[in-house]
Order: C-alpha cells, then structure tokens, then sequence
C-alpha cells in the first residue's frame, strides 16, 4: 500500500470517525433511556425511576462531553484534508452540518445542565421535559449529520454547474435533498442501532451490581425496564436492517454485490453466511448457502437477477460512455441556444454529463478491499441477531425471577456491553467502505476529493491526533468505571414528601415546583 495522501487522508478520516463513534451511540441510546426512565418516574412515583435517570445521565455526560471533543475535528478536515471535496458539494453539505451545530447541539447542551442541576430545584414536569429535550437533541444531531451522509450515497434535489474553481453541486431542492433515497432507511438504522447499545449497556451495568449485591431493588427496577426497551430495539433492527437491504439492492448494486461477496450475476442468488473472498482472483467461496434468498430479500422475487461486481462495473463504464457521447451533442446545442434561460439548462446538462463521464468510468482496480466490506457486513448482521436473544433471554429471566441467580447469565452481559459498539462501527465500515470508489455517488470519486497537501504533513497530524484521541478515551475509560464503580448517590427517601415551605430564594425559580412563602 503506497502512504500518498489520499491513502493517509483517508486513514486519518476514519480514524478520527472510530473514535468519534465510540461516544455517539450511547448519548443518542441513554438519551431516550433516561427520558422514559423520567417518565415512569412522573407515572409511578417509584423514586428508582428517578436515581436510575440521575444515574444514567451523568454517564451520558461523560459521553457527551468526549463526543464534542472528538466530533469537532472531523469538521475542519473536510477543508484540511478535503477540500476539493468541500469545494464540490459544500454549498449542499454546510446546511446540515450548520443545522446540526446551530439546533441539535445547543438543545441537547442547555437541557442536560438543566436535567443534572436542576433536580429538586425545578418541578418533576420541567425535569422531565428537559430528559425529553436531551433525547430529542441527541437524535437531531444524528438526523442532521445522516443527512448529510445520505446524500452522498445517494444524491438528489440538485444540479451541477461549472465554476471558475471547477465543478460543484448546487442544490435545487431543499426537501428532496434532505429525504433523499436513503435518508429514512439508515437514519432509524442507525438510530435503533444506538437503543440497542444503550439497552445493553444499561443491562449489563446493573448485572454488574446485581452480581456484586449492591443497590439491588435499583438495579432490578432499571434491569426490567432496559430488557424490555432492547426486545423492542432488537427485533425492530431486523426489520429495518431488511428494508435499509431493500434500497441498498435499488440504489447501490455495486454496494450490495460487494457485501455479499458476489463477482457475477446471479439469478435465485444464494444468501451465504460464511465464506472465502479471493478478490484477486475474483472468486469467492461460500461455505454456508441459503438458496435464492438474496433474490428474495433485495427485490421481494426469490427469481431476481442480483448483479455481480463484475458485470456491473461494465454496465458503469458503459454508462460513461453514454455521457461521454452526450458532450458533443450538448456543446453543439449550447452553441445554438438563443435565450440565456435555455443556455443555462444546457450548461447544467453539459456540467453533468462531464463529470459523470468522469464519475462512473472505474476499474476493477479501483475497488476497495471487497473481503473487508464482506465480513464487516457479515460480523455485524451476526450480533445483531445475538442482541435479540440476549434481550429475550434477560427479559424471560427477569419474568421467572430466576435473574440474580443466573450468576453466568449476568457475567455474559457485562461482557457483552463492548459489542453493540463493535457491531456500530462494523457497520459503518461496512456502509462506507462499501461506496468506494466514490466519496459522492456517481459523480466524485474519492481520489479527486482529497486537497493537495504533502503526505508528511497528513502523516504528523495522523500520529498527532492518534496520540490525543487515545488519551481522551482512557480518560473516557477511567472516568466510566470510576463512575459505575462509584454507583449511583441514592438519597434517603423521607415518607413525607411535603417541599419545605421555606426553600432557599436562591435556589427558587418561575420552575420551581414551591416558591417561597412570605
């Protein structure tokens, strides 16, 4: 592997992304967590509710707070080491990005103050609706940036245009940019992905204390609740795993070919489970085969043509063909226009059809490592299906009573907290690793998007960030067990609940659930 820029640009991307993505889906998971924890809590009255949700959320901060730090940085590269990039699709992907800062981060931010300093200082109702704010915050903040992610997989609402500086995409439709083809299906993928993380994590922390005896009736009240909010996370994946499946197959057969390890076209195409890529030789050798069920789950028809990476890159470079035909045509049509209206369409239509001409004229030689998409993929459909009979499990213990003796079961899930983060990350190598060799979809490849910096200026930043990002995820470590170890600062709970009718005026507000009498 030859270390130019482009190869270290995209090293220090993805690595900054893996750590990034450490913290991110546990704060958008717990969010929801702690809301509805809040919740029964305002139902109920069980003050469990309410430790649990105080508990929880100072572990969301430590989340939170290691997510910003990390998340900022990815910004600024995407001028740094991505400028071409930037230049192409800017005037479309500042907006979410923008919108995700201005809205999502500032909302989430204030209301989790708010929650963590606010207890018995604000009533039950506005402590609740600021759990509900943090919760809504968190999945903002990851509509917005799955947006901007969406459109590069699969553009729309806009048109291309030349520049001076070069080609660039424009938009032209706000809302169909935004809800593009993908958009729904991998948001509450990736969403549902991080309930998954949280429901486990949840579980397995107070296994934790189930197996050590300490704040047992806390932690059996939260055990209950997060088994309950994993069955439903779990089994829903499944089903948006399949329809996210679905579009992939109409949007992205290249993708879809690559993920399953597929070099020609098949009809009645097998779903294979394990298997052997040999990308060099384009072969592949599936040792587990499920009969013409890849048919059937990408097009609905267990007779459907799933089309292989071979035949398909074919179909691409005849596709840029066609383009490259559609050029002269439209300079002689731009050469005729009589209206500047008309003129300025053809230019559109000519900007395209250049750099798609460019876009989709790929080699075999410019796929990335199909072995790697292939057992991402693969590895991360297994957990998935683990998480639901991990979550039955616990849920079935929980309704025999059997729980706190199941000293083995309560060990698997405390070991089994790091693999929901595994299988997110799997995930998004899976899906982005996938899309190569395109950082747009059909209109820029990865290697005209990288700026034109000196590779050893990429390699210092990359042993730079390396070495802070690991430190900021020891003191993630630390401060996560410290906190867990420590456990949750359970109040003794008086029998009268009357507020005092003298509170201190400092600490009354026009929330407060009491004013002062005078």
């Amino acid at each position: 592997m030859e270390l130019d820029t482009l190869t270290l640009s995209r090293w220090q991307f993805g690595l900054t992304a893996f750590y990034h993505f450490i913290y991110v889906p546990l704060t958008i998971g717990l969010g929801f967590i702690i809301a509805l924890m809040k919740t029964a809590y305002l139902k109920t009255g069980n003050k469990h509710y309410d430790d649990l949700s105080m508990f929880f959320m100072k572990l969301f901060a430590i989340n939170f707070a290691l997510g910003v730090a990390t998340g900022l940085t990815m910004e600024f590269e995407f001028g740094t080491n991505w400028s071409e990039y930037s230049k192409f699709v800017g005037d479309i992907f500042g907006a979410p990005l923008a919108l995700e800062g201005l809205s999502a981060f500032f909302l989430e931010s204030t209301f989790m103050g708010l929650f963590l300093f606010g207890r018995n200082r604000v009533s039950d109702k506005v402590h609740t609706f600021s759990a509900w704010m943090v919760a809504i915050g968190g999945t903002l903040s990851a509509l917005w940036i799955l947006i901007a992610n969406s459109w590069q997989q699969t553009p729309a609402g806009y048109k291309i245009v030349e520049t001076p500086q070069g080609y660039k995409a424009v938009l032209t439709d706000f809302w169909e940019a935004v809800v593009n083809h993908s958009t729904i299906y991998r948001f509450l993928h990736t969403v549902d992905g991080a309930f998954i993380t949280a429901g486990i994590f949840v579980m397995g922390v107070l296994a934790f204390y189930l197996i050590k005896r300490r704040h047992v009736e806390f932690a059996k009240t939260g055990f209950r609740f997060a088994a309950i909010f994993t069955i439903f996370a779990t089994i829903a994946q499944v089903i948006i795993g399949d329809l996210h499946g679905y579009e992939v197959a109409h949007q992205q057969p290249l993708k879809l070919a690559m993920v399953e390890g597929k070099f020609e076209s098949e009809k009645c195409a097998s779903l294979d489970l394990f298997g052997i890529i040999d990308q060099e030789n384009k072969t592949s050798r599936m040792l587990v085969k499920i009969p013409c069920l890849l048919s059937f789950l990408s097009y609905h028809d267990f007779n459907a043509e799933v089309k292989g990476v071979i035949p398909l890159i074919e179909e691409y470079q005849q596709l840029a063909k066609e383009y490259e035909n559609k050029i002269p045509i439209l300079q002689q049509k731009l050469a005729q226009a009589k209206t500047e209206q008309e003129k300025e369409e053809i230019k559109s239509q000519l900007a395209e059809a250049k750099v798609k001409a460019h876009a989709y004229n790929i080699t075999y030689e410019d796929l990335p490592s199909i072995p790697l998409v292939f057992t991402t993929f693969h590895l991360m459909v297994y957990l998935g299906f683990y998480f639901v009979l991990l979550a039955l499990v616990a849920y079935w213990k929980v309704k025999r009573g059997t729980l706190e003796k199941s000293k083995g079961f309560l060990w698997t899930l405390v070991l089994s907290i790091p693999l929901p983060y595994m299988a997110n990350l799997l995930g998004w190598i899976s899906a982005e690793v996938g899309r190569q060799p395109w950082i747009v979809h059909g209109m820029l490849l990865t290697k005209d998007g990288v700026s034109i910096v000196p590779a050893s200026q990429v390699a210092l930043s990359i042993a730079v960030f390396t070495f802070i990002y690991t430190a900021f995820f020891i003191v993630f470590l630390y401060l996560m067990f410290k906190t867990i170890g420590k456990g949750p600062n359970i109040p003794e709970h008086n029998k009268d609940t009357t507020p005092p009718t003298n509170p201190n005026p400092a600490f009354t507000t026009a929330f407060s659930s009491t004013k002062e009498v005078k």
